[in-house]
């Protein structure tokens, strides 16, 4: 286990937050992550940062939902967005392409990230992330994650629905 999973397991060990660990091959597809989803019956998530010329933004979406940058730029009134380069992957959330999670929130000390749940996600009993590497999972509770896991890190969120991404704060 690398020293960025040992820091975002230690954490949730700190903040009396379970999780179930899966060691497995690293996943390079949305099918490969759902395929472990649902062996063991979690949800699986897409987690996206993205960016336009102020601001980062984390979305998070069901594994097999496409994710449309015009639409999501529309929706935070953006002209354009992209997606982070590799080095503000790791700058912000120690993490890189294919691994990002909403645990990699951790990391981003300055609160440069804005988070966007969709409402599939909150409305899940329990999804997979990445501890900031593609060859491990974490199941945890989506009860946790609000409850628990966000406050203990002060970041709220907003709720959308895929389609419409019409949103609102939590």
């Amino acid at each position: 286990m690398d020293n960025t999973t040992q820091e975002v397991e230690d954490f949730l060990r700190t903040h009396n937050i379970p999780f179930k660990a899966l060691n497995h091959l690293p996943i390079t597809t949305c099918e490969e992550g759902l395929k472990i989803a649902k062996e063991f019956g979690s949800t699986c998530c897409k987690t996206l940062l993205v960016k336009n010329k102020k601001q980062f933004f984390l979305f998070v979406i069901p594994g097999e939902e496409r994710f449309n940058t015009k639409q999501a730029a529309a929706f935070l009134k953006s002209s354009h967005l992209s997606f982070a380069s590799p080095e503000d992957l790791s700058r912000l959330m120690h993490t890189f392409p294919g691994a990002v999670s909403l645990l990699g929130l951790i990391f981003d000390q300055n609160k440069e990230i804005s988070l966007y749940i969709e409402s599939r996600i909150l409305n899940a009993e329990h999804i997979d992330c990445h501890p900031c590497t593609n060859d491990r999972s974490l199941i945890l509770s989506v009860k946790d994650v609000r409850e628990k896991f966000l406050p203990s890190l002060g970041v709220s969120y907003f709720e959308f629905q895929s389609g419409s991404l019409n949103g609102e704060s939590k």
